[in-house]
């Protein structure tokens, strides 16, 4: 078995944790979905995960990633909403999934999460590296100011300055990746290839990868011998059962936007959502506009 890498994983702070964007309810077949990708994250291994469409796969993604919380504040920098880390990439897949723009979506993607851990320690340098330009212009002023003084006597630069811009410097090299799991939705149009760049990504860092499709797609990788030889986990994520249905249902819970009547649901009425649905989450939102 592949030894978990000597990389000191942080605890993930996916699981417990609150998203303000939509409501969300941790089910059963969420938190079996969390203990896989945490699985896949301590063992450093490539995991698949399939399923049906509309049962929850995508918003279990973006849950577990946080990544509803990152928002961008450029094009090559992003901040989080709150002030727990992020250690997760989200990638989707595109239509046109090239080998090259494969690895330059996921490296732009990483170093927007890097950015976020880094951010504070740049903002903090700017301010003490400010403070000290401040300083020795006033020392260089006076010192300027004084009768006889001439341009030919313009004093150096403190050399302060620059040990604290190396010693900043030397602090963001030693900064880790913070990334320490890759989770691949849509992963279904993904050619030989470009699985073949996902392995290589997969093989050069320290991160787990998780690939997240239809039913059929790890009978797909399982034709690529060099691949499928890293998949250490496969999860199937199914649609919630009846008697799960019904708990949600009785509980009362509802996606956001849609608001029940005063009255409890009725058995007859519970039974209906459930036969319509099917166990799937997705269709009891209404439709986006």
């Amino acid at each position: 078995m592949q030894k978990p890498p000597s990389h000191p994983y942080p605890k993930s702070a996916s699981k417990g944790t609150v998203t303000n964007s939509r409501a969300f309810v941790e089910t059963i077949e969420y938190n079996r979905f969390v203990e896989f990708c945490d699985a896949c994250r301590h063992f450093r291994y490539i995991g698949l995960c399939y399923g049906p469409p509309g049962i929850g796969k995508t918003l279990s993604a973006v849950r577990y990633s946080r990544a509803d919380q990152i928002v961008p504040r450029d094009r090559w920098t992003s901040e989080v909403s709150d002030e727990l880390p992020i250690d997760t990439l989200l990638y989707t897949t595109s239509v046109i999934n090239t080998p090259s723009r494969v690895e330059s979506d996921i490296n732009l993607a990483r170093e927007k999460v890097m950015s976020i851990v880094l951010d504070p320690m740049r903002r903090e340098a700017a301010v003490v590296l400010e403070e000290i330009r401040l300083e020795d212009e006033k020392r260089r002023r006076e010192i300027m100011d004084r009768p006889g003084c001439s341009p030919c006597d313009r004093p150096a630069v403190d050399p302060t300055y620059f040990e604290t811009y190396k010693r900043y410097q030397a602090k963001e090299r030693a900064v880790l990746d913070p990334t320490t799991l890759i989770l691949v939705d849509e992963a279904d149009p993904l050619q030989m290839n470009s699985l073949e760049q996902m392995r290589s990504i997969f093989d050069e860092g320290t991160a787990g990868m998780v690939l997240i499709g239809m039913p059929g797609i790890e009978k797909r990788v399982a034709r690529f011998p060099q691949f499928y030889s890293r998949i250490g986990f496969v999860h199937e994520f199914r649609p919630l059962d009846a008697t799960q249905m019904q708990e949600l249902l009785e509980k009362r819970w509802t996606p956001a936007g849609v608001t029940l009547p005063d009255e409890q649901l009725v058995p007859k009425v519970i039974a209906s959502l459930i036969r319509m649905t099917g166990g799937k989450l997705q269709a009891l939102d209404p439709p986006s506009h």
